[in-house]
């Protein structure tokens, strides 16, 4: 006599063949390349500008422009592979009247947008503009001293600079701008920023930030005052013990009403303005005097 449990178990096997015969899930074949691009940048170019749909793109200082560009591949078959690849090959263009060098990868006609990854590794020196337009792609810079603009979608934008200005703005990616900067303009639809003010310099800084739905994040330092020009309610201005804020009056610029005041130490150095656009918590926050310092050990000091 066969147990109860042990008949529905078998029953079963013998019935899935049936059950998955003539099914119309059935994975399709997957191709997939990488191709690698060493692209030559028009010499004489002061402005470069970069558009792409997906991935990452890296700037780095380099005494001469320079890029090398991955492509990753993905299709049905051999076939459409093959095609993808020369629709998606690179394009070079200058123009001679503003000395513009652009730099173009096109996504297939009737492709995914996940069927054209691109790697980015951009050299670049300081004389050289960069602007940036991509749909959910990555973009970081560290130490590069350059004016940075990058229009971006769903990706996340960090650029740790050591000279220049920042124009960064994205639909629903997160944004997060250090280091030294002369000037800077940051926007996001819906994500955070995080903004570190850069140190004291011999020309005053302006800042613009506009968060429409994300949390914006600003660090500043212990000897800074800044002019803080505010559209927003007050009580979302959220400032660390040590970081001081006060109001001073509201002033009607451009038909809109800002709150004037002053945040940081306020007998300290007099650094630039801060605009300020948020409906949602705005935090200020003390930087540490030696951020992420290691000892000749290795570790972090206490």
């Amino acid at each position: 006599m066969i147990p109860t449990r042990v008949f529905l178990v078998l029953a079963a096997l013998l019935l899935l063949p049936a059950a998955t015969c003539g099914s119309p899930y059935v994975m399709p074949p997957c191709s997939q390349r990488t191709v690698t691009h060493a692209i030559t940048i028009p010499p004489g170019a002061r402005r470069l500008e970069v558009q792409f749909h997906d991935g990452l793109l890296a700037i780095e200082e380099g005494e001469e422009p320079s890029c090398t560009l991955e492509v990753h591949l993905q299709a049905d078959d051999a076939v459409q592979l093959a095609e993808f690849e020369l629709a998606v090959a690179p394009v070079v263009a200058f123009r001679d009247a503003d000395a513009t060098a652009s730099l173009h990868v096109a996504l297939p006609p009737g492709a995914d947008l996940d069927a054209v990854r691109t790697t980015w590794r951009l050299r670049v020196p300081a004389r050289l503009a960069v602007a940036i337009t991509t749909r959910r792609g990555g973009v970081v810079a560290r130490g590069t001293h350059c004016d940075l603009e990058v229009r971006g979608g769903s990706g996340v934008v960090e650029a740790d600079l050591a000279g220049g200005k920042a124009r960064l703005s994205t639909t629903s990616g997160s944004l997060i701008l250090r280091g030294n900067y002369a000037d800077a303009v940051v926007h996001s639809n819906l994500g955070r920023i995080d903004l570190g003010l850069p140190p004291d310099g011999p020309t005053p800084v302006e800042l613009r930030a506009a968060s429409q739905k994300g949390d914006l994040y600003i660090d500043i330092r212990k000897d800074q005052v800044w002019d803080v020009y505010f559209l927003g309610e007050t009580h979302l201005m959220r400032c660390d013990p040590e970081v001081r804020a006060e109001w001073l009056e509201n002033v009607e610029i451009d038909s809109l009403d800002y709150s004037k005041g002053r945040a940081g130490n306020l007998q300290g150095n007099p650094c630039g303005s801060l605009w300020l656009q948020a409906t949602t918590p705005v935090y200020v926050r003390l930087l540490p005097e030696r951020p992420f310092a290691a000892t000749s050990t290795g570790a972090l000091p206490r």
